[in-house]
């Protein structure tokens, strides 16, 4: 008597674009279709999705810069009185430097932070026990800056909705418990400690977790402790300006 095998059943495949629906909804089903495939399909469409929105809301957001270069300023000024003057012109001379590369190179900016927290995360997952492939580890870290897209757009929202004058800087429309402080007068670390604890970079940092779990071949436990150590990782650069 011969045993009878059903045949292999194929992993449904899905369209791109059902993919981008899937990462907000099934994420692991996501990570474990596109573990293999190519990085830039989902790496493109974050970066020119975020540049196109920047582009055309970049000016509502006026506000928030002239609110950030002040304080720049003054801090600058703080530090050298006696070249008040010569530090304004210095810096005045970068501002528009500076305001063009984000109103145009957005999207370039994007496109490195991909390859940096990919890169990243695949070091970190060797603590934790990962067997995720480099490949892998940039698949996930495009697919789970997806809702960085959404937070570009609510941020364009904002800042056609809010009054000018709440626009005190870049944490005041971040979903985060930053947006009820005041720039000028919290104390700078708490401050910067609490704009971490926005949504979209908990959603990112979340996204990222799972795509451990699927690609990587590591317990839940280990996912979520690496979850929280790429958290206190990104914290850092956030813990230094708060600190200086």
């Amino acid at each position: 008597m011969t045993e009878s095998t059903a045949p292999a059943v194929a992993a449904p495949k899905t369209s791109f674009w059902e993919d981008v629906f899937d990462i907000f909804v099934s994420p692991s089903e996501v990570f474990r279709r596109r573990q293999n495939s190519s990085i830039w399909p989902p790496m493109l469409f974050v970066a020119i999705s975020v540049g196109i929105i920047v582009f055309a809301t970049f000016n509502t957001l006026q506000p928030i810069f002239d609110a950030e270069y002040s304080r720049a300023i003054a801090k600058a000024v703080a530090k050298n009185p006696q070249n008040a003057q010569a530090v304004t012109d210095g810096m005045n001379k970068f501002r528009s430097i500076g305001e063009n590369f984000g109103r145009f190179g957005v999207g370039v900016v994007m496109l490195v932070t991909m390859f940096i927290l990919g890169s990243v995360s695949w070091l970190l997952g060797k603590l934790v026990g990962s067997k995720q492939t480099y490949n892998a580890a940039l698949v996930v870290a495009a697919w789970s800056y997806m809702p960085r897209v959404l937070g570009v757009l609510i941020n364009g929202i904002q800042g056609l909705l809010m009054d000018p004058a709440n626009l005190k800087g870049q944490l005041s429309i971040s979903l985060s418990p930053a947006r009820f402080m005041d720039a000028d007068t919290a104390n700078q670390l708490l401050y910067q400690i609490a704009g971490r604890f926005d949504l979209i970079t908990i959603w990112v940092t979340v996204l990222l977790a799972i795509g451990l779990y699927v690609t990587g071949k590591v317990s839940k436990g280990s996912a979520a402790a690496f979850g929280i150590l790429m958290f206190v990782v990104g914290a850092l650069p956030a813990i230094r300006n708060g600190l200086m």
